[in-house]
């Protein structure tokens, strides 16, 4: 099955190269193989693609726009956030913005940069209150400066999105356990949805709680 997986990804990539050698003036090609190789961990590839489509286009500000976001991921990936963040930060696009919004938020949140993800992240929970992604996002961002209150309210807007959603029912029951209540339902059901997921996050759970939640070994 790996081997089916890479054949028809090398395959992918085979027919982009042939679309930006037939037109080269055409970004779309150039986006989806940087895209491509990016979801395939060729980084340095993906990068050293992106930055030579940025200075191919750079006068066509509808390519800047995916170009920009290409990068900002390719960047993100790599774990290089400011980076990335620096790419994000170009994106004018209606269509990119929201998203473009919650990767610096997601990049920020990665750097422990807590106040700062959560300015993007409360921007981009109003624009689209149905983000799912967003609305964990907030609540763990909550956790993380010791406001339960408002990360449970966060958990229980993202759980009304989607009740079986494993980091919606996990951290809805960190904010139970916060509160002392070891055999939550929230967390019952996180096991019953994932139980690998649920053991390998149950394994650093101390350490969650610590982090998130403003606890510590003497407690």
């Amino acid at each position: 099955m790996a081997d089916d997986k890479e054949q028809a990804a090398q395959a992918t990539i085979h027919q982009l190269v042939n679309l930006i050698e037939q037109n080269p003036n055409d970004y779309a090609p150039y986006v989806d193989l940087i895209n491509l190789l990016t979801t395939l961990e060729n980084l340095p590839e993906a990068e050293e693609l992106a930055l030579k489509s940025l200075s191919l286009f750079a006068s066509q500000p509808a390519a800047l726009e995916q170009l920009n976001y290409a990068t900002g991921n390719v960047y993100y990936m790599a774990g290089k956030y400011e980076q990335a963040q620096t790419f994000f930060q170009k994106i004018n696009d209606v269509q990119l913005q929201h998203d473009a919004l919650m990767m610096q938020a997601q990049a920020a949140y990665n750097q422990q940069k807590y106040q700062q993800a959560l300015a993007f992240t409360l921007t981009g929970v109003e624009q689209q209150p149905d983000d799912l992604a967003a609305q964990i996002l907030l609540g763990n961002l909550w956790l993380s400066l010791g406001d339960l209150v408002a990360g449970g309210q966060a958990f229980e807007s993202a759980l009304e999105l989607d009740a079986n959603n494993f980091d919606a029912n996990f951290g809805r029951g960190l904010v139970a356990l916060s509160k002392g209540d070891p055999n939550n339902t929230w967390l019952k059901q996180a096991q019953a949805l994932d139980a690998d997921k649920y053991q390998q996050q149950g394994a650093v759970l101390d350490e969650l709680m610590r982090t998130r939640l403003g606890k510590d070994d003497a407690e």
